[in-house]
């Protein structure tokens, strides 16, 4: 019987290695961390909690996500996520970049979950930069929560 069970974990063991072999590396950003930026309510907007999940893999396909969430936003509500980029040592004045990136729909208790891919090519040109982001997000014409400024760093 024990000579069974060692089979069979010699088994399990190669099959193992086998599929992990055959799994396409990728690697963690060597120097932007995977950073959770929390959003808060800008005026009287509704809000238990809410972030951004900024995650740079730097792999063959993708080069960074972002996720953004809300919880206890407004309810059945469509917003659009901004980033915001400024290359000088703020976020302040004029953003130098603003890209909307994703819409972010709320269910009937205020929660929302949207995310957004960013490809190597469309990335290229931009390896070495310093910018400094922030993420708004925005119900129509009304600015509703918004994160703090943050150093990201392209490479």
């Amino acid at each position: 019987m024990t000579r069974k069970i060692i089979n069979i974990v010699i088994l399990l063991a190669i099959l193992a290695v086998g599929l992990f072999g055959m799994v396409r590396s990728a690697s963690a950003d060597a120097v932007y961390h995977t950073e959770r930026v929390a959003l808060v309510p800008v005026g009287e907007a509704p809000l238990r909690s809410g972030a951004v999940v900024n995650i740079h893999a730097n792999g063959p396909e993708l080069y960074a996500k972002e996720v953004y969430h809300l919880n206890g936003a407004a309810a059945d509500t469509s917003y659009q996520v901004l980033l915001l980029g400024y290359m000088g040592n703020s976020c302040s004045g004029v953003a130098d970049l603003v890209v909307p990136t994703a819409v972010l729909l709320t269910n009937i208790s205020g929660n929302g979950i949207a995310s957004v891919v960013f490809t190597p090519e469309q990335m290229a040109g931009m390896n070495g930069l310093t910018v400094r982001v922030m993420w708004q997000v925005w119900n129509g014409a009304t600015l509703d929560y918004q994160t703090g400024c943050t150093e990201v760093t392209l490479d």
